[in-house]
């Protein structure tokens, strides 16, 4: 992790219009470090420039903002780093009004015709999914100007790093946009081919930024905001970490189910990352809304697990003053982690099973991004429920033989490259587990996989269809086998190859409810049996028959679960880490080694949902949980100490072959498990 990025951060937004009136004026630099200090905090990102186009220092090449009489960016940085706080720089590059009114050829026009600017008149917002200010093209003049004002910012402050917000794709139809295409012999009409040369440019952008700050500030963090998303590859030569803006409370645009998925591919691609939350009850802005401790305390622990350093955002009121209760919440938690930094240092989550990344273009806000789909997302939420330990990687990865098992999801089809890397990981002992249409190619309807040992699926004749269990689950005894579970999308009929274990039945409903069949509310009920199985497995690869990954998604029903459930405990007799406990505790693992003694830390994250008529769950309040235990595979090593941390409570704990069991005291919202072993090489 570079020096520069540190693990208790602040992202101080200061977003201030032009009518705003004494800004700064309450800013004491003694109280501003203070407050941060006493909080725990080790990084702050402070404002050179914001969306409304103004700079908060006495800019030659921007426009400083009306009503600032003082370098408030220059004074904050001396304070925080007389405090032994960083302080990387922020920079808005798309948005930026001021700039949109001075120049109005630098501003993007949609393919609709349309000036990507907020509605005249309006007060639209962002986090309503509208257009809130002007959008810039840095392929104009306006990718100079930003140069220009960065290199301003690299010599004349002791520069840490940089922010650099609202950086993605945004293809330009304005009059010299569509001479640029032209001269590039792209057509208009190919919407696709008008994308990618946007994404040339951007990256061009980026990497001329990027070189700029490097040559100026060697050692300075840098991250581009926007480009995380299921296609961020291309993005990361530019940057030195990745910063994963998802605060939860803010509803469609990101929710409590996002971090925990993004951040599990995020942290496959060998950069630092980093996972930014909010203080606030909604989202950005959000002036007299705040988290309680119990809540924060939860968002940062789910960051904590999945491997992330932590960024809780902020925004600074205009007078320059930063609200005491605020800091009082965040010092609460972030002394914590302060505390907990020794079994944070080094440690690197663990995982056994890969879920390949399928992705999609999805709205998001008034733009749209490249998403994980349903299928990806249902996987991922399912192995958070059962304590499985999983990465998503990118399909084309080349170390899937690391993984003891890999799903690849419904209507996933790997390229030729992949699909060999898959059979050359199955080969090695990789468990491939697929689902529905997932590595069939859909011209021939074949399997693009060696050896699976199932026919060509046929689409079962209804939908829904029904399906029952034919093997009684130890952990699950409510998943009873005499009764016929609705199946409510599209499953598919195959016959297993000889040699091979079948598991579950499917039967069609009586007919496909429609205008002219129906009976009740609802589907119809079970019919004729389709004789096919739910689950085919053969060598070191299963086949399921109902897409369960993507139902769960879209249906959040606990029977696909506890079938996947079977099929995991199949594919992994030694799982790395078991949860007896509700599911909806997280449970991740992490492994380090400290002055030679391997140790595995578990992070156990309780979310306590209370019932609310909002879209998004509330967990503002907390209580202990009991009962809980975790099931650890030891490997055949002597255990040492076990213990919670930071404060070195020991847990009672017993020991059965290759597994040791932990009963854990009540546990609270964030519970942090050491199990410290005896030197040696540590191997899971």
């Amino acid at each position: 992790m570079p020096d520069s990025l540190r693990m208790r951060q602040i992202h101080l937004d200061f977003h201030t219009a032009r009518d705003i009136c004494d800004v700064g004026v309450d800013f004491d630099p003694a109280e501003f470090a203070a407050t941060a200090a006493d909080a725990a905090v080790d990084s702050m990102t402070v404002f050179a420039k914001c969306h409304h186009g103004y700079s908060y220092y006495p800019t030659k090449v921007g426009t400083t903002h009306p009503s600032l009489t003082f370098d408030l960016l220059g004074a904050q940085i001396e304070a925080l780093h007389a405090c032994g706080i960083k302080a990387p720089v922020y920079v808005s590059i798309l948005w930026d009004d001021l700039a949109g009114e001075q120049h109005t050829d630098w501003v993007i026009t949609s393919r609709d015709g349309t000036t990507r600017m907020r509605a005249p008149l309006s007060d639209h917002s962002p986090l309503k999914a509208q257009v809130g200010w002007t959008t810039m093209d840095v392929a104009t003049g306006y990718g100079e100007y930003v140069r220009a004002q960065v290199a301003e910012l690299c010599a004349r402050y002791p520069v840490d790093g940089f922010f650099f917000d609202i950086v993605w794709v945004e293809p330009n139809y304005s009059p010299a946009g569509q001479r640029r295409l032209r001269e590039a012999g792209v057509s208009l009409a190919d919407e696709a081919a008008v994308r990618k040369h946007a994404r040339g440019e951007l990256e061009a952008f980026m990497t001329g930024l990027s070189d700029l700050v490097r040559k100026s500030v060697p050692d300075a963090t840098i991250f581009y905001n926007g480009t995380v998303d299921a296609d961020m590859a291309y993005s990361l030569p530019a940057q030195t970490h990745i910063e994963l803006e998802s605060l939860p409370t803010s509803g469609s645009l990101w929710g409590y189910t996002h971090y925990p998925v993004v951040a599990r591919y995020a942290r496959t691609l060998n950069k630092p990352i980093l996972g930014m939350t909010g203080r606030f009850h909604r989202a950005w802005a959000d002036f007299g809304g705040l988290k309680t401790v119990s809540q924060l305390e939860y968002e940062c622990g789910t960051i904590l697990g999945a491997g992330g350093a932590i960024s809780v955002g902020d925004q600074l009121d205009p007078r320059g003053r930063l609200d005491p209760a605020v800091y009082r919440v965040i010092g609460q938690v972030f002394r914590r982690i302060r505390e907990l930094e020794p079994w944070l240092a080094g440690a690197r989550p663990a995982a056994e099973v890969a879920i390949l990344g399928a992705a999609e273009r999805k709205p998001h806000g008034a733009r749209s991004v490249v998403a994980h789909t349903p299928e990806v997302e249902g996987a991922a939420q399912m192995l958070l429920e059962l304590g499985v330990q999983f990465d998503i990687v990118d399909p084309e990865t080349e170390d899937l033989a690391r993984y003891p098992a890999v799903i690849v999801p419904d209507g996933h089809v790997p390229s030729t490259t992949a699909a060999a890397r898959l059979d050359t990981a199955r080969r090695a002992g990789t468990h491939l587990i697929l689902s529905g249409t997932g590595a069939v190619d859909r011209q021939s309807c074949r399997f693009v996989l060696a050896d699976v040992p199932v026919s060509t699926p046929v689409p079962a004749p209804t939908v829904p269809s029904y399906f029952r269990p034919t093997a009684l689950s130890p952990r699950r005894p409510e998943l009873a086998t005499d009764y016929w579970y609705a199946f409510y999308d599209q499953a598919y009929q195959v016959k297993p190859a000889q040699n091979t274990q079948t598991s579950g039945e499917l039967s069609r409903a009586r007919y496909t409810r429609s205008w002219e069949h129906f009976t009740s509310h609802a589907q119809a009920p079970v019919g004729e049996t389709l004789r096919a199985p739910l689950t085919v497995t053969g060598d070191n690869i299963t086949y399921l028959a109902a897409p369960l990954f993507g139902a769960y998604a879209r249906h959040d029903y606990w029977v696909y679960r506890a079938l996947v459930e079977q099929v995991i405990d199949r594919a992994l007799p030694s799982r790395l880490l078991r949860l007896h406990g509700p599911a909806w505790i997280e449970a991740v693992l992490h492994e380090q080694v400290t002055d030679g003694r391997p140790r595995h830390v578990v992070h156990l994250t309780a979310y306590h949902p209370r019932r609310t008529g909002q879209p998004v769950p509330h967990v503002d309040e907390s209580a202990l949980t009991a009962g809980v235990r975790v099931s650890l595979h030891s490997n055949g090593r002597d255990v040492a100490h076990v213990y919670l941390a930071p404060d070195n409570q020991k847990v009672d704990w017993d020991c059965d072959a290759d597994t040791m069991t932990v009963a854990l005291p009540p546990i609270g919202t964030h519970t942090v498990l050491v199990v410290e072993y005896e030197k040696a090489n540590m191997s899971t």
